[in-house]
């Protein structure tokens, strides 16, 4: 079987969120806003440079996903996969 760069590996489509959805931390950090999610994880963009400098990669974590001006809300297990400038995945565990 050849290598093709743009078959997507995915297990589990992405589905983008509306703007206000964002991530807090256990201590109540904000993380970032999630921009999508899926049924592996999600990848958020950072609410600061702290949220970056504050994640590493194979760290674990507890997660509250919340949606403002709603009383929606979720914590999830996660480990962080990647940090880059503009985007944090997190694997759910």
């Amino acid at each position: 079987m050849a290598f093709n760069p743009s078959v997507d590996r995915r297990e589990f489509e992405r589905v983008g969120l509306p703007a206000t959805a964002f991530a807090m931390d256990a201590e109540g950090n904000e993380l970032g806003r999630v921009a999508e999610i899926g049924g592996g994880g999600l990848m958020l963009q950072p609410a600061s440079p702290h949220a970056r400098l504050y994640l590493a990669s194979g760290q674990r974590l507890l997660v509250t996903v919340l949606e403002p001006g709603t009383e929606n809300s979720i914590v999830v297990s996660v480990e962080v996969r990647y940090v880059r400038s503009n985007s944090i995945g997190l694997r759910f565990l």
